[in-house]
């Protein structure tokens, strides 16, 4: 059973570490972005997508950490981080649709 756990934490921080490479990526590429026309949002999109990305692996992280640690701190770090993940997607959808009716 320790092996179990040790294996299932092992993953945990791994997610955890790409997920956090993942949005640093993106940052990265957002600041590399900026330059230029319309460079600003641009930037906001790439980050943003990265972020949502990001933080898809955060919520896999914190689903095993609910696995291994069953507790109401970690059940409510799981909600707050699938929180997080809808507003920057909805925050992405809404971009994206004023940059169409911009372009329209």
């Amino acid at each position: 059973m320790e092996l179990y756990y040790a294996a299932v934490d092992t993953a945990r921080l791994f997610i955890l570490v790409v997920g956090s490479l993942v949005i640093f990526v993106g940052v990265v590429q957002a600041i590399l972005e900026a330059r230029g026309a319309d460079g600003s949002g641009r930037a906001a999109r790439s980050m943003g997508a990265h972020a949502a990305l990001g933080l898809e692996f955060f919520v896999g992280a914190t689903l095993l950490n609910l696995i291994l640690n069953p507790t109401w701190v970690a059940v409510a770090t799981t909600a707050l981080t699938l929180v997080v993940r809808r507003l920057i997607t909805l925050s992405l959808r809404n971009s994206a649709q004023r940059d169409q009716q911009e372009r329209l």
